[in-house]
């Protein structure tokens, strides 16, 4: 019995010692609900306290702000509401509930990732938006929020900041975005799969895989010095794709876009009819880009009587050097020997890798480049199938 009351005591005076102690205001909140007496908002904003007593609406300094005995005091020149003495109703290590006659603040602590919580680690990275529309989210570790929407003839992106509150099991965007802005409830997530809602609207994401650097071609134009080449030098003739061409029917491809801003790849399909004129001696292929059962028509492009580009029925190259013979491409259980030039034209860079044995069928082919905004273009276009004809 002594014992019991003894660690009674110890519990109940260790109790009172804790209450005494005032948890700390300074910090990075996240402001989620304001009540006055005419309507509540949920404005789900950054506030910070900072410990040299000034108050900041994201990175933009509103006032100052005093701790006294129970309440804090606030002056702000730009925010009328911000004004006064506020006594602390609610304060845990999560939560700090700021209450007067005329208005209330409701804050939720923003998650220090340091604390390594499981749901945080899942969140972070890249994830892919189910819809019809591809769009890609990223939320980086360090707070920094990226969408990257797909449209037909380019993507769109925005960025902005995130915040994962624990307490809630929610996360918080703040961009200029028409999806996933301000509070997102996590309804399901593993590191693979996540469920959320965002006013009443369900959206279901896909984890991708994260793509931090790619290997960029790295030479200067100038660096590239042109070789006079004979035919002999190229593992393809004139002769070689007119002799090859009527064998193949329909090349298919799949081409890899470097997305920088979330770190992944967006996967675009297309296929190549090839058509051989042997009356007019002319080579024809028909790029068409693969959307679900549509085939949508790109581009086409000819090869006559002659000959203009070594590199048919890629872009000729202004520039290039031949880096390797014989590279190893594995096809179908078979690995074939690519002739790899890297060159350049105009102001892009590319990297082809010649199939020695198919002439005018390319393995693979990388694009590097900036584009009409500055902005950096990066793809990977690879041989997936073969289809010959009967």
């Amino acid at each position: 019995m002594k014992f019991k009351f003894f660690s009674g005591l110890i519990l109940a005076l260790l109790i009172i010692k804790m209450r005494g102690q005032a948890l700390p205001v300074a910090g990075k909140w996240i402001l989620t609900t304001v009540e006055t007496k005419s309507r509540t908002v949920h404005p789900y904003v950054v506030n910070r306290f900072s410990p040299d007593g000034k108050v900041f609406f994201f990175d933009t300094e509103i006032g100052t702000w005093t701790r006294q005995n129970q309440g804090i005091e606030l002056t702000s020149g730009q925010i009328k509401l911000y004004n006064g003495f506020f006594p602390i109703t609610e304060h845990t290590p999560d939560r700090l509930v700021l209450k007067t006659d005329s208005v209330t603040f409701h804050y939720r602590k923003a998650y220090d990732r340091r604390d390594n919580n499981p749901v945080f680690q899942n969140l972070t990275g890249t994830w892919l938006m189910r819809g019809t529309v591809s769009t890609y989210v990223r939320l980086d570790e360090n707070g920094k929020f990226s969408m990257v929407e797909i449209q037909e003839n380019g993507s769109v992106g925005s960025i902005g900041q995130w915040w994962f509150i624990p307490a809630e099991n929610v996360f918080v965007v703040m961009a200029d975005v028409d999806v996933l802005r301000k509070k997102d409830s996590i309804l399901r997530i593993n590191k693979d799969y996540m469920e959320v809602e965002n006013e009443g609207i369900q959206y279901q994401l896909e984890k991708q895989p994260e793509v931090l650097a790619v290997e960029h071609l790295n030479f200067e134009n100038d660096s590239v010095e042109y070789e006079v080449s004979e035919q002999t030098e190229l593992p393809w003739t004139d002769d070689g794709l007119r002799a090859f061409l009527p064998g193949i029917k329909n090349l298919r491809y799949k081409r890899s876009v470097y997305l920088e801003d979330v770190k992944t790849f967006h996967r675009q399909y297309y296929s190549v009819d090839v058509d051989m004129d042997k009356e007019k001696h002319q080579i024809k292929f028909t790029t068409y880009k693969e959307r679900d059962e549509e085939r949508i028509r790109v581009s086409a492009v000819t090869k006559g009587r002659v000959l203009y580009n070594n590199f048919f029925p890629q872009k000729n190259l202004d520039s290039y050097r031949i880096i390797d013979r014989n590279r190893p491409w594995q096809y179908d259980g078979k690995t074939y020997g690519c002739t790899v030039v890297e060159g350049v034209n105009g102001h892009a860079h590319y990297q082809y890798w010649m199939i020695n044995d198919m002439p005018g069928v390319f393995a693979k082919v990388i694009y590097e480049s900036k584009g009409i905004y500055g902005n950096f273009v990066y793809t990977v276009t690879e041989l997936e199938f073969i289809d010959y004809q009967n």
